[in-house]
């Protein structure tokens, strides 16, 4: 009785979890006020849209970076469909290119942070910071790689026939920007869980 207990108070923070950082990619991607993105040229914006899909993936497990992914590709579809600012907006109407992907990411930002895990005496700040670095860029890299990969003809006459290569060298900057910005909240985030707490807290358990 007792394990069953344990294993439904799991399951219900791991879903108050997912559905408190949905709600908030939800509120950041709101079409019109773009409050997740921040657009410094035709091609080149950053976004904050990110960190909420690896603090679930942290938090909340598997299900949690799948969720929020899929929520974070969905606002991305929704805002490129209603309010485009740039010339890569029109590709994100495309599920393949934004939502796709955004699971993807959760799926490894998850990955890398339990493989972290089983480091011996490995701090959960560092391995939040390192996960929150190294997924930030693959998120990049899966955007974009989907992008050439689904609609590389269209892909090719908006960028003046510049290839995956050409172009990730040019974002590079920017996603540098969102991995360190990713880095700075998780640690935060992760370094406050872990100070209030005597113990381990459940919510990072090697079962999630």
């Amino acid at each position: 009785m007792e394990v069953t207990s344990s294993v439904v108070s799991s399951k219900n923070k791991q879903l108050a979890i997912t559905g408190a950082f949905s709600a908030l990619i939800i509120l950041m991607g709101i079409p019109g006020l773009h409050l997740g993105y921040i657009s410094i040229s035709p091609v080149i914006a950053f976004t904050i849209m990110h960190i909420p899909v690896l603090l679930a993936a942290f938090l909340a497990g598997l299900p949690g970076g799948l969720v929020t992914g899929l929520v974070f590709g969905l606002t991305s579809l929704v805002n490129a469909a209603s309010s485009p600012t740039g010339v890569l907006d029109p590709f994100f109407v495309n599920p393949l290119c934004s939502v796709v992907p955004r699971m993807l990411f959760g799926t490894v930002a998850w990955a890398l942070f339990s493989v972290l895990n089983l480091i011996p005496k490995m701090p959960k700040i560092v391995t939040a910071a390192i996960t929150a670095f190294l997924a930030t860029l693959c998120h990049t890299v899966l955007v974009i790689g989907s992008m050439y990969l689904f609609l590389n003809a269209k892909m090719l006459a908006a960028m003046d026939g510049k290839g995956f290569a050409v172009l990730l060298g040019v974002l590079i900057p920017g996603a540098t920007m969102e991995a360190i910005a990713a880095v700075i909240v998780c640690t935060a985030v992760v370094g406050t869980i872990f100070v209030s707490s005597k113990r381990k807290p459940k919510i990072f358990s090697e079962k999630d």
